[in-house]
Formats: C-alpha cells, structure tokens, sequence
C-alpha cells in the first residue's frame, strides 16, 4: 500500500507541475575565443544522405571538479628532425647529412615504386671528414626492410632505419647508397640534440572566411634562435600545397598569417598539414629542423542566430530546458552541445551536466533543444543562476564545427 501510495503521488507531482511562461534570451557577444561565422554557405557535404534521420537527445552528469576546457589547445609540435627527398644519382654521388649532436637515427625510405628496392643499411657507405664507414661500420642498430616490415611501427615499406655511431660524434657528414634505384625519402632525426623547431597554428579549427596564424621558432636549450631560412607549405585533404610566408614577429619568433580560404583545394573542408622548413647556423655547422602540425578547415552552413528562450515543460525542478535558434543554409544532420554550469553554496560556478541534441534540419531557422533534467540535476552541488558554456554546433556530415561560444548564455531561474 505505501508504495502504491508513493507511486500515486508522484504520478500526480509531473501531472499537477506548473508550467513556466517561455522567456526569451540572447546569446552572450562572441569574444576573441569564439568560433564564429561571418557568412554560411549552401554548398552540401556529400555525406548527407547517409546520416541518421531521427532525432536523438540525451544528457549526462559531469564531476563538479573537473577542469574543463571549452576551447582546445592547439597542438605544439617540437621537432628535431628533418627530411628531404633525394634522387638515385644524388644518393649514389653522396648526400651531405649535418649533425647538431651525436647518435643521429637515419632513415630511408624509399618512395613509390622504388619501395620494391629497398636500399640495405649495409649498402650504404657513411663518411665524416677523410674517414670512410661500410659494410655496417660506423653505424648502430641496424634495422633492415626485413626487419622493419615484421615490426609493428609504421614506417614506410622497404625502408631502412640505421643511428649514426655517437662515437664518431657530430658535425656533417656524408650518405653514399649505389644501389639506390629511385627517389629515396633521407629522414634525420637527433634525439640528445638541444636544437628543436617549435610549430603552432593558433587555432584547432579555422571558418571559412577568417584569419590563420602559424607561429614557428628555433629553439636552443630554453634560448630562441635566429634562422638564416624558414618557409612553409600547408598540404589540403587532397594533396594540393600552397606555400607560406613567415615574417619576423615582435617576440623574435616567426609568423605566417594567411585566409581560411581553400575553397580551390578542398571544397568543403577537411584536415590540412602545415610544414615548416628552418635552416640556421650552428657550432657544428649547418642546422636543420623540419616539423609540421594540422589544423581542420569547415565551410560552414549553419550558426546560430543568437536568439534562444526557456521552454516550458511538465516536469518536477529542477528542469533547466532551453531552445537555441539555428540558421541553416546546406541541409543535413546538426548536433549542438553544451555545458551547464550552476552556482554552489560560495557563490563559485561549477560544471553539473552536458547536453546534446542531433537532427536533421532543412535550409532555413530552426530551434534546437538542451534538456537537463531531473535526471542529472538531482542532487547537483550546484543550482541557479545557471550558465551555458563551450556551446557547440557541428554538422555530422563531416563533423565539421560550425560555431563554438566559450560563454552562451546566463540564466537567473531554473526554467
């Protein structure tokens, strides 16, 4: 009887819930961290018919002490290493291969059909000075084609990987390979080196239409170094390459600024490369670092219209349900997401829960939901004012971000 009673009486507590006037709201000014379109294109992703039509909605607890991070830090990629590609007479006349450090790794690769004809590490003669090394002198760790494809790790086939004898030290040197039969991929890298080239792009994902800054710099030890040579290339989803500028920048590094504008190379979008070439001086002689890093490039074809209001809804508190307006130029499948954040007992906003919703929408405005429920909000540490945060719209078709505001929106009531 009593939990026929308790079944009864909150039965009636959903049915009997009052329902709150819908309230409109604006979307918070986008600031300098968010991603936001100037303009949305109609061009359609060729995915769209594929996606799954039913709408999908659902939202999950998150832990009130997590540090999030609404936007993504751009990958630092460190490199001491550099490669270039060298034809079979170049290869048999001799390549000069500059050292920083001692116990340089080297590896061949052989490129295209040449992969068939993998040069031996025992084939390949070294020369430092007047000393000349064959047959395996003057090399460690040898590693041949054979050895290297009933591996795991992904090198190239037919490739050859051999490190330099750090008894023989650093400084330049000379790789002769006779038998080479094709253009052949000569990667160096310096592991105990102190010389590194550091390569940023400022963003993880760049709208068509704004602004891209890559940053580069030599560094020695924790010193920054002048280059004599730094040039770039940045490689689409396709495989064109345009090549990039670098300039000086205040902070003695180097920058290259170019427009989000690959509609020639790639369409809609995709993953782009970008590489960095650095030639210096060094007490060794030449230095050389090569190091490259990626960036998403998006057309984007919806975003938001920064309009949104609370929606009524027949549910016991707390209910945090709210409605974004979506403009959408290209239809497919969107996906928006956010992060609620309510206020604890010291007035601090922490992280409570994360929303989603996904569906497919036709050109045109439409509204699109979050719902925080019951279900993740009882019990929180944290009730209004509430906040939404690291608010994201992505079009499924090739998960391309169409627009992302670090702080949305302030509510000052549960509904």
């Amino acid at each position: 009887m009593r939990i026929q009673t308790k079944i009864i009486v909150s039965a009636l507590s959903l049915a009997l819930a009052s329902l709150a006037s819908a309230a409109e709201l604006k979307l918070i000014a986008h600031s300098a961290q968010d991603t936001v379109p100037a303009q949305i294109s109609s061009q359609t992703a060729k995915a769209t018919t594929a996606l799954e039509s039913e709408p999908v909605q659902f939202a999950w607890r998150l832990d009130d002490a997590a540090a999030l991070q609404a936007v993504a830090t751009p990958h630092l990629a460190s490199s001491k290493e550099y490669w270039d590609r060298r034809s079979a007479d170049e290869l048999a006349a001799g390549v000069a291969i500059p050292t920083t450090s001692p116990g340089a790794i080297v590896r061949l690769s052989p490129v295209g059909d040449a992969s068939a004809k993998a040069i031996e590490a025992r084939q390949v003669i070294l020369r430092k000075g007047d000393q000349a090394f064959s047959n395996g002198a003057g090399m460690q760790a040898l590693a041949d084609s054979e050895t290297l494809e009933k591996g795991s790790a992904p090198f190239p086939a037919g490739s050859t990987v051999f490190r330099i004898d750090p008894a023989l030290g650093a400084g330049r040197f000379e790789l002769q390979a006779a038998t080479a039969s094709g253009d052949t991929v000569v990667h160096v890298f310096e592991p105990d080196s102190p010389i590194r080239l550091d390569l940023k792009a400022d963003r993880v994902s760049y709208l068509a239409g704004s602004e891209i800054r890559i940053d580069a710099q030599l560094i020695d030890g924790e010193l920054k170094r002048s280059v004599d040579e730094i040039t770039g290339l940045v490689t689409s989803p396709g495989g064109q390459v345009r090549e990039i500028e670098f300039s000086v920048d205040k902070s003695g590094g180097y920058r290259a600024i170019l427009p989000a504008d690959f509609a020639a190379e790639s369409g809609i979008g995709g993953l782009f490369e970008v590489q960095a070439f650095a030639r210096a001086k060094g007490a060794q002689g030449q230095v050389l670092r090569d190091a490259r890093t990626a960036f998403s490039y998006t057309v984007p074809s919806a975003r938001f219209t920064g309009s949104a209001r609370t929606v009524p809804v027949r549910m016991r508190d707390p209910v945090v349900y709210l409605e974004f307006d979506v403009e959408v130029a290209a239809a497919s499948r969107y996906q928006i997401g956010g992060v609620l954040y309510g206020t604890d007992k010291n007035g601090s906003k922490i992280p409570v829960a994360m929303a989603q919703r996904a569906e497919r929408l036709e050109p045109g405005v439409h509204g699109m939901t979050l719902m925080f429920g019951p279900d993740v909000l009882d019990g929180a540490k944290a009730g209004a004012p509430w906040e939404i945060r690291d608010l994201q719209l992505v079009n499924q078709a090739d998960m391309g971000l169409q627009e992302q505001r670090v702080q949305a929106l302030v509510l000052d009531s549960t509904r």
